[in-house]
């Protein structure tokens, strides 16, 4: 039994979408202050916990120590279980089937 993770809360969505805007128009992540005010957070300890989250669920990754060198995680596409890759080892025509002798 496999288990589907929680959707974003909607402060998740918002500090995500202000730093995939922030990297859009300037080039690196924001720091947590001016997240907090783009967000509407005065804390800079709610900021570095919501950060932390969207870390933890494999959204966002840092590249140092700073929350401001932040980047935003490229999204796996899901496996489905029961579909073989149809790589070099797929068979002759991609399927799985060899041709015949």
């Amino acid at each position: 039994m496999s288990r589907r993770p929680r959707p974003l809360t909607a402060r998740q969505e918002a500090v995500l979408a202000v730093i995939k805007v922030w990297l859009a128009e300037r080039g690196h992540g924001p720091t947590v202050r001016e997240i907090g005010a783009r967000v509407g957070l005065a804390s800079t300890s709610s900021v570095a916990h919501q950060l932390g989250r969207l870390e933890a669920r494999g959204l966002i990754s840092r590249t140092g120590r700073d929350w401001s060198t932040c980047v935003l995680v490229e999204e796996q596409p899901a496996r489905r279980p029961g579909l073989r890759s149809r790589g070099p080892d797929g068979g002759a025509d991609g399927y799985g089937r060899r041709p015949a002798p």
